[in-house]
């Protein structure tokens, strides 16, 4: 990050410091939900069992994604507070930061890759594919795919990591420019491999494991030359290597285990789901890309917010937080408002345009009519932790990715489905949702009554000292 970059983040209007740095990511943050919800539209027009088949998935692979996520935003949180304090070091960092995370993620790939039917039997894929009768085994397409993923798990790393990085250094429109380029290939693929017209096609999973693993290596390789090309990178003797290694702070163990939290949540809403009826795990294969669409905005501010609150944070200037955190937390409760009404008056004609199914469009309509109310919560609890991380306080971050999705979420929803009214389990996701933003506001209130304790309580000598000189 350069110092005029840095000067416009820390001196500039903190509203335009924030529109300027969200805008660009925009486009490539829209592009990566659709790109999710266009593969189950395409799954959809396969069967109902192969929707099924992909929640079954959809754990395990949002796991993958998280956690590559995840050691991503380590990576930014590292470069911005290098970029503050510790420039001359910057170019090491951002080389040491990127093969530590691939190290990682190969040793985490084989380790999933051990454990993959005891993943599937413990969400209840094994007793839901022998309880059907289908000419297609599900078990062997879901290891097909599943292995795929494994396997493309480290190119999804590089890029998510070269992406964190442009983005830590202020290189927002490359970043975003080369995340929509991966989608937009990804999306090509996807459609000539997975539409049932199309002489490429091919059934089940098959399709959608080749895309992205062929897309994901084509792209990591892009990233990394653009990262070379684009930045100064020095690459650590294997000494330095090794102390990176072995001296690593909790900070990035604690970042990594929060994305952890939603696949883990996920998981088990997938097996309330189950307990329901089969039918709402197909509608979750839905439910959960469309739920990623419908949290953009706030999605969109955890690329942008991280990087602005710890440039600021870092650099002392905790009063242009504060009012990064207000105009933050009101441009998310307004829009997701406005979005969940625009859904309730539209939830029929959008579940049925969406899906074909019936009994998944049904859902749908229950999901779209209830749960976007709660997004209002969801979205300041998850923008509130990503930027919390930035100022290095992971395990206040950890704290309210547990008690949004597991301590509240869950509970909530497991009586809803307790309840087993045609609506109680979208109700009480909605319900736990919101309560979480309501906890979010008020830790957000108690830390700026604790700051203004500590402001006064720093201005006491100042005075006294003048006082006494007068």
């Amino acid at each position: 990050m350069d110092q005029q970059l840095k000067n416009w983040f820390t001196q500039g209007k903190i509203h335009q410091v924030i529109l300027k740095s969200t805008v660009p990511m925009v486009g490539a943050i829209l592009a990566l939900f659709a790109y999710d919800l266009l593969e189950s539209s395409l799954l959809a027009l396969n069967g109902e069992h192969v929707l099924t088949a992909l929640g079954f998935t959809l754990p395990i692979t949002t796991a993958i994604a998280a956690i590559a996520i995840g050691t991503s935003i380590r990576t930014n949180n590292k470069v911005v507070k290098y970029a503050c304090l510790h420039k001359e070091k910057l170019s090491k960092v951002i080389a040491t930061s990127i093969i530590i995370s691939v190290l990682v993620i190969s040793l985490l790939s084989l380790v999933f890759y051990a454990a993959n039917d005891f993943l599937l039997a413990l969400l209840g894929s094994q007793s839901w594919s022998e309880s059907i009768n289908s000419d297609i085994d599900f078990a062997n397409t879901q290891n097909t795919y599943l292995n795929a993923r494994y396997l493309g798990w480290i190119f999804l790393t590089i890029i998510w990591q070269v992406n964190a990085t442009l983005r830590a250094l202020g290189n927002t429109k490359l970043a975003s420019g080369l995340m929509f380029s991966w989608l937009l290939a990804k999306s090509i693929l996807v459609i000539a491999l997975l539409t049932p017209e199309s002489h490429w096609h091919l059934s089940g999973l098959s399709g959608l494991a080749l895309s992205h693993v062929s897309v994901d290596m084509l792209f990591a390789l892009i990233s990394l030359l653009l990262l070379v090309n684009k930045t100064e990178i020095e690459l650590p003797s294997f000494k330095e290597l090794r102390i990176a290694i072995f001296t690593t702070k909790h900070d990035g163990l604690f970042i990594i285990l929060q994305q952890l939290i939603t696949p883990i949540s996920i998981a088990l809403l997938t097996m309330i789901a189950a307990s329901i009826d089969y039918s709402y795990v197909a509608a979750f294969a839905f439910i959960l890309r469309i739920e990623s669409l419908l949290l953009l905005l706030p999605m969109v501010l955890t690329t942008s917010m991280p990087c602005i609150i710890g440039t600021n944070y870092w650099s002392g200037h905790m009063a242009r937080v504060r009012s990064a955190y207000i105009i933050t937390f009101f441009t998310i409760i307004l829009s997701q408002l406005l979005l969940a009404i625009l859904l309730y008056l539209n939830s029929d004609l959008l579940s049925y345009f969406i899906c074909p199914e019936g009994p998944v469009a049904q859902l749908t309509t229950n999901f779209l009519t209830w749960v976007p109310i709660g997004y209002i919560g969801a979205g300041c609890a998850i923008v509130y932790q990503s930027c919390l991380n930035s100022e290095g306080k992971t395990l206040q971050a950890s704290f309210i990715g547990i008690a949004h999705r597991l301590l509240l979420l869950l509970p909530i929803a497991f009586i809803g489905a307790f309840i087993a009214s045609e609506n109680s389990f979208f109700q009480a996701i909605m319900i736990g949702h919101l309560i979480s933003g309501l906890y979010v506001i008020y830790l957000f209130k108690k830390r700026k009554a604790v700051e203004n304790n500590k402001a006064q309580l720093s201005a006491v000598p100042a005075l006294l000292k003048t006082n006494w000189n007068n």
